[in-house]
């Protein structure tokens, strides 16, 4: 597999693995306000935008589930393998 193609897959990973558990906690979070709002026929567009995004605040206070160091990791990787994807033949 060319390197080029490796290191896309590589971050096709990289954010798949770094924004499921965000994803996953504010659909949970707007799963819950919205049986809140059925339940007490509540019809405020606040009451169910501002769970999530209180939410992604707590998220993106507490580091992203380790978010920032995938991404890193990532960077790292691109900038090492820089030379060889220049110097590589691209027939």
């Amino acid at each position: 597999m060319p390197l080029y193609l490796h290191l896309l897959l590589a971050a096709l990973h990289t954010e798949t693995a770094a924004l499921t558990p965000i994803i996953v906690v504010l659909l949970a979070v707007g799963l819950g306000t919205a049986v809140v709002q059925a339940a007490l026929q509540i019809e405020d567009a606040t009451f169910s935008l501002l769970p999530k995004t209180l939410a992604m605040i707590v998220i993106a206070l507490s580091g992203g589930f380790g978010a920032l160091t995938l991404f890193e990791a990532l960077a790292r990787t691109f900038i090492l393998q820089a030379p060889a994807l220049v110097h590589q033949s691209w027939n």
